[in-house]
């Protein structure tokens, strides 16, 4: 587990990277709530949850979310650099699937 400064980073790094997303990733962005959990996912960097933009919603659905996980994106990326990078590679893959995208979409795009 992560000591807090390194979350900080993570979340620091989170912050910059969505004041830089080019359009329409940007205004996607400004739709989702975006969390930096602190808890480990051995499997997964980041993930999306809710519906995808322009999709039904009921009375009472969450807001769409994209949670990034400090722990597993530190025990990865130990190097700033490549954690600055992934940081910005997760959220731009989860904004994607957020705007309808596959995992092969994101594959066929170099988001996977």
């Amino acid at each position: 587990m992560g000591r807090p400064e390194e979350f900080e980073r993570v979340e620091q790094f989170a912050e910059e990277a969505l004041r830089g997303l080019p359009e329409p990733l940007h205004s996607a962005a400004q739709e989702l709530l975006v969390t930096v959990s602190h808890e480990p996912d051995a499997d997964l960097y980041g993930e999306f949850y809710g519906l995808p933009k322009g999709a039904e919603s009921g009375i009472g659905e969450p807001p769409p979310e994209v949670t990034l996980y400090a722990a597993t994106l530190l025990a990865d990326f130990p190097d700033a650099e490549e954690l600055r990078r992934e940081v910005r590679r997760t959220l731009i893959h989860e904004i994607g699937h957020y705007l309808g995208l596959s995992e092969e979409d994101l594959h066929a795009r170099g988001l996977e």
